[in-house]
């Protein structure tokens, strides 16, 4: 009998699969990520002792899906695989211990791209500019003087929902990019500065000894910066045929997954936008490069509207504000948007016909 870990919170998720597409995904939740991510991760409970049947019906998929590497996982099971892995650990900087072990085989063909580059600075722009193959969390690269800079936001609905794997998820990416660093080119190369929008810890010790550089914590930004002359260095496994292969079978994948709806689109920068408030559609637009006319018409042709857009947005936000113990009914109102709770009692009563309490304790 495997250790049962002790579990975080309670909710239900919802399986998807490459049949209904990223973007089906995208809009059940706003964020998804690829199955063997979150196999990664939930093997580290078991590893630890807790049975695989328990970690998945914990994380809220079954032990098939988690082995198929087309499914992908939103951002409810992304949160519970963390969960359960902190559980069974008690490592206060798990995050940052598996990155230190993560491959850029992790990410399957694009990890394979990026090995293939005949450089680090091209094989990071690689990884950006397909990373939308295996996860929707949005980066970039930009080259500033002598500087080359990685930026990497976290989710800003995984950050409200669940601060502490946030934390241990940009963790993971700070850590991981070193070790794909060392990989890739056979020598260490550390960072020149580490921007955190995560509190800082009380004992940074282990952050020094990965990243020979203490993080600036609770910034607005979110990045990791290098020496532009180190991130010229050569790739040991440069190999323009084989990175030509890659590439071509990459924008193959990449057309399909960008073949989505527009409504879509809308429900996504609505999604990642907010922080304490539900961005208006001038400012929606103005992030889609459309006049406002032009957007309400092109959702007006799928059939859709915006304020039904963010109606499902809130709903969405509601049902996982509501799994995270200790927030009122009357915060998640002001959150999102509601000066009355009544009204958003009564919202809340039609999306789902139950009123936020009731839903809550039935959870």
């Amino acid at each position: 009998m495997g250790q049962r870990c002790a579990p975080f919170f309670p909710g239900t998720a919802v399986i998807c699969d490459r049949k209904r597409t990223v973007c089906d995904s995208m809009e059940k939740s706003g964020f998804w990520a690829s199955m063997p991510l979150v196999r990664n991760i939930a093997l580290v409970a078991v590893r630890h002792g807790a049975s695989l049947e328990a970690t998945c019906q914990a994380i809220g998929v079954t032990p098939e899906t988690l082995e198929n590497p087309e499914a992908i996982a939103n951002l409810d099971q992304c949160i519970k695989a963390w969960e359960q892995a902190l559980s069974c650990t008690g490592d206060l900087f798990l995050g940052l211990h598996l990155g230190e072990a993560t491959s850029p085989g992790l990410v399957g063909m694009v990890g394979y791209f990026m090995e293939s580059s005949p450089d680090l600075c091209t094989a990071f722009r690689n990884l950006v500019e397909f990373k939308k193959l295996f996860d929707s969390a949005p980066s970039w690269v930009e080259e500033q003087g002598e500087a080359f800079f990685y930026h990497m936001e976290p989710d800003p609905l995984w950050k409200e929902l669940s601060p502490e794997t946030a934390r241990h998820v940009f963790d993971h990416g700070l850590s991981a990019i070193l070790n794909f660093i060392k990989l890739l080119t056979g020598k260490a190369i550390y960072p020149a500065l580490v921007v955190s929008p995560f509190p800082r810890p009380a004992d940074t010790r282990e952050y020094l000894r990965m990243l020979k550089t203490e993080p600036l914590f609770n910034q607005e930004g979110a990045f990791i910066e290098f020496r532009l002359r180190d991130m010229q260095a050569p790739l040991i496994g440069h190999n323009p045929l084989l990175n030509s292969v890659f590439k071509k079978l990459l924008e193959e994948n990449l057309a399909k997954a960008n073949a989505s709806s527009f409504s879509n689109e809308v429900r996504r920068v609505v999604l990642q936008r907010f922080s304490s408030s539900i961005p208006q559609l001038p400012q929606v637009a103005e992030l889609l490069h459309v006049a406002p006319r032009t957007l309400q018409r092109r959702l007006k042709e799928e059939g859709a509207t915006f304020q039904s857009i963010v109606e499902s947005v809130k709903c969405d936000l509601a049902i996982g504000l509501l799994q995270k113990p200790g927030l009122a009914v009357s915060e998640i109102a002001w959150k999102l948007g509601y000066v009355e709770p009544n009204a958003f009692r009564r919202a809340f009563r039609k999306w789902t016909g139950k009123n936020p309490r009731a839903y809550r304790d039935g959870a």
